[in-house]
């Protein structure tokens, strides 16, 4: 003897229970659909790769200059200032073609360094206050370097790559650089401490 399914109708008005389910996982597989399909294009490895790996922000501040040379002849002393003045955007300029990292224009913290070289004379010489502008600036690895001319051709720099957020320490610079006295050495000393830069700012973590 068969059995026959009695299925009561809805109310009038309502719609049926059963026809509003299968819509919804209609629905419902049509999105999963629709995002698997816009997925498989453009999520490639390394796509997917890029968003996970967060690209860092740096920012090279100016460096400060200690002259304890004995030749204090404006031939001599400008062309070293100037060059000092100009080396953070010398080293930015050449960090750009490293695609690892965002690069702040070292302008920016000009203002706020101004403030505080009012306490202090050379501005790197106070860790957290520059360290400060550099996370007010949205950075995550601040470069801070010193100028050391000790003689006629002797200039030492004296450089830290640091983590902005917690003031660690990630790399220090030590360089000599003898007879540093022209346009074209002082270029090669900015795209070698570049080098050196960006060997561990895109790691930092």
């Amino acid at each position: 003897m068969r059995t026959r399914r009695v299925t009561a109708a809805p109310p009038p008005g309502e719609e049926d229970p059963m026809r509003t389910l299968t819509r919804s996982r209609a629905t419902l597989l049509g999105a999963a659909l629709l995002a698997f399909s816009t997925c498989v294009a453009p999520c490639s490895a390394s796509a997917l790769t890029a968003i996970h790996t967060r690209r860092r922000t740096i920012l090279v501040l100016p460096f400060d200059l200690y002259d304890y040379s004995l030749d204090h002849r404006a031939a001599t002393v400008l062309p070293l200032h100037r060059w000092v003045a100009r080396l953070a955007a010398h080293i930015s300029e050449d960090l750009r073609t490293d695609t690892a990292l965002t690069v702040l224009e070292p302008q920016s913290a000009l203002p706020a360094l101004r403030k505080v070289r009012v306490n202090y004379a050379h501005p790197t010489s106070c860790p957290q206050c520059v360290l400060g502008v550099a996370r007010r600036l949205g950075a995550d690895v601040a470069v801070v370097g010193q100028v050391h001319k000790l003689s006629n051709l002797i200039t030492y720099f004296d450089i830290q790559v640091d983590d902005a957020r917690t003031g660690r320490v990630l790399h220090v610079i030590n360089m000599r650089a003898d007879g540093a006295d022209s346009n074209t050495m002082w270029k090669y000393i900015a795209q070698d401490i570049a080098r050196r830069i960006e060997s561990v700012a895109a790691r930092a973590h």
